[in-house]
């Protein structure tokens, strides 16, 4: 257990120096390091001013940790592990416990399974229309988990988000010269991490 945190907390300080110093193989991820970066920034100024800034404190910490290391992973091999998805779920469930939102928690947790089966349908259809996935089933597990952090109000934020990322990581991979097509497979887990964690900082409701 400790080897594999180890070993992950590796891989993700590896992924952020390289996207965030414009270094191969993670140059087309630079977008998505200087955004985790710059809002954690963010956070930072705005929790000095909160009275349970330590507790909110933690909670970013742990929240950008699971996102980046989503990032370091699928960007390098293109697979979400399971145990990061269920970190991310855990992580909400202690949050919102921590915090007395256990009754919204409940609510998120039916926006959540709304959106697994909205995204299962169009994963389905997708692969009827085109032959191939559109979509890998890591993403829409962790979208879903997503869900949980930033309800089904902000799942239009994310999916914008996450779709400008991912074209501007190919006009990188274009611009340098790369051969794309519309079959060629993208890592969308870096993408769809960037998309959570700046709807997440952006509700007015998170930090007053």
């Amino acid at each position: 257990m400790i080897r594999a945190v180890r070993r992950t907390s590796g891989r993700t300080g590896r992924f952020l120096l390289d996207a965030l110093a414009w270094r191969e193989p993670d140059r087309q991820y630079a977008l998505v390091a200087w955004s985790l970066l710059s809002g954690a920034v963010w956070l930072g100024v705005c929790l000095v001013t909160q009275p349970v800034w330590t507790e909110l404190t933690l909670v970013c910490c742990y929240l950008v940790g699971v996102l980046a290391a989503v990032c370091a992973i699928d960007a390098r091999y293109g697979i979400i592990p399971n145990s990061l998805v269920v970190a991310l779920v855990i992580g909400q469930i202690l949050h919102a416990f921590l915090t007395g939102q256990g009754e919204g928690l409940l609510q998120r947790s039916y926006e959540a399974m709304l959106v697994f089966a909205a995204a299962c349908l169009f994963r389905t259809a997708y692969r009827w229309l085109r032959g191939y996935d559109g979509l890998g089933f890591g993403d829409v597990k962790f979208a879903t988990a997503g869900v949980l952090w930033i309800g089904i109000e902000g799942v239009p934020g994310l999916l914008l988000v996450a779709v400008l990322s991912a074209v501007a990581s190919q006009l990188i991979l274009k611009a340098e010269g790369h051969d794309l097509d519309g079959k060629q497979a993208i890592s969308f887990g870096p993408h769809l991490a960037i998309g959570i964690w700046l709807i997440w900082i952006a509700d007015p409701l998170q930090f007053g």
